[in-house]
């Protein structure tokens, strides 16, 4: 059956050495093209310097890209975690106005694919968060207190979001201060709208369980770890230093957004 698009966005993923969560990834959407034909995946992966990887990243993305709407990213240089520079590439790469930002590991089920683009009217004034099946529930105790809808903390994943550009960029973009401490999703969500200018609520894509994610036991690189157990302990001033410096709007909109070379596959 050829059912109308209600939404056009891309899908933008980061990915550090987990092979075979890319290339799972990359049939679960070539399959989606080939059952809705009328609808045109869209992706953009961003390989955040997995030196060990590069070559299968971009045999993987040469072999899909003909396939669907297909844009390969491979940063140049592995300094370890640096997931929130991962995700500010993709969003300036974007063509989209929607755009779903989420891990390699976490995975879109049918029912959440199809509602998300043939059936959900979203709203621009709104963010989304889809409900999450973890194979490998994370701690969200540090959402208790940002999430009053008890959304983030109790049924999703703490950094996958549905939201436009103009939603994505009134944070000023991720910050890239947080390159291996993995805290950066916290900020980014408490800093979504400009005050007096536009704010925007959230809710879940819906509670259905059929329209739910499905994360994956992540699986990253040994180095990505230890590199990330090391800089937890410097993750306090850091987060001191952003929400000081995040009063300022001619600071927060005006700060680096990547750092290191990167390249289109």
């Amino acid at each position: 059956m050829i059912r109308k698009r209600l939404n056009d966005l891309t899908v933008i993923m980061t990915w550090y050495g987990q092979e075979n969560h890319l290339f799972n990834q990359m049939e679960f959407y070539n399959r989606m093209y080939q059952t809705y034909p009328n609808l045109c995946p869209r992706l953009i992966v961003i390989n955040d310097g997995h030196e060990k990887g590069r070559d299968f990243f971009r045999e993987v993305i040469d072999v899909h890209r003909d396939r669907f709407d297909l844009t390969g990213i491979d940063v140049m240089k592995d300094v370890g975690f640096n997931s929130h520079a991962c995700r500010n590439l993709g969003v300036k790469q974007c063509k989209t106005d929607w755009m779903l930002l989420m891990d390699v590991d976490c995975f879109e089920s049918i029912g959440m694919y199809k509602y998300l683009r043939f059936f959900k009217k979203l709203d621009p004034n709104m963010w989304y968060a889809p409900k999450a099946d973890m194979e490998m529930p994370e701690e969200m105790s540090s959402y208790e207190l940002l999430d009053p809808k008890g959304i983030i903390k109790y049924k999703t994943h703490p950094n996958t979001w549905i939201l436009t550009k103009e939603c994505f960029w009134s944070t000023g973009g991720y910050d890239i201060e947080f390159q291996g401490v993995r805290h950066g999703d916290a900020e980014f969500f408490t800093g979504i709208g400009r005050p007096g200018v536009k704010e925007w609520d959230y809710d879940l894509l819906s509670d259905d369980d059929d329209k739910r994610m499905i994360v994956k036991v992540p699986r990253r690189d040994p180095f990505y770890i230890r590199q990330e157990r090391r800089k937890q302990k410097q993750a306090s001033p850091i987060i001191d230093f952003v929400r000081v410096r995040n009063t300022d709007p001619y600071r927060k909109y005006r700060k680096k957004l990547w750092n290191t070379p990167w390249e289109f596959v």
